[in-house]
């Protein structure tokens, strides 16, 4: 099960992996865009984490779910000037 589990969730990862490696080329775009797509990217790694099946895996995508919606606040309070 487990070599079943990990394969499973290394095939999940591909595509998420792809993304977090075209979002780093994003830094062209003005703050509030980019704030908007971290918050939309922390949301689509947290419905992943439903068909993830090690929990390891489900708390990496969290964690780097938590780390995109800190991102996006960060870019957004230097939008409004806090």
């Amino acid at each position: 099960m487990d070599d079943f589990a990990t394969a499973h969730d290394r095939i999940r990862q591909e595509p998420v992996l792809a993304t977090l490696r075209r979002a780093s080329s994003a830094r062209s775009m003005d703050r509030g865009t980019r704030a908007r797509q971290f918050r939309d990217k922390a949301e689509e790694l947290r419905v992943i984490c439903d068909d993830v099946i090690l929990e390891d895996t489900r708390q990496m995508f969290l964690r780097l779910a938590e780390a995109y919606e800190r991102m996006a606040a960060s870019l957004e309070s230097t939008v409004r000037g806090d």
